[in-house]
């Protein structure tokens, strides 16, 4: 992919990285799409930091209560479907 799409890319993570709440994770979720931006600056390996950047944004949902509250109600609508 060229640098092009990848920044066009980060500049759309940027873009809704700005409605996390401000808590540890959203600092930590900053921090790793800065990583992302100075690889691609710097024609380094954007592979693994987007990679680093995506298992955290994914772990972070472990905990999200949106999602959580999904699970919940999926489970509610499962059970009752039986």
């Amino acid at each position: 992919m060229d640098a092009d799409a990848v920044r066009a890319l980060v500049a759309h993570v940027q873009e809704h990285i700005r409605d996390l709440p401000e808590v540890n994770t959203a600092a930590t979720l900053r921090g790793l799409v800065g990583r992302v931006e100075d690889a691609v600056k710097h024609r380094t390996d954007v592979t693994a930091a987007a990679t680093q950047l995506e298992q955290t944004a994914t772990a972070a949902l472990d905990d999200d209560p949106w999602v959580l509250f999904h699970r919940v109600t999926a489970d509610l609508v499962d059970a009752l479907s039986r």
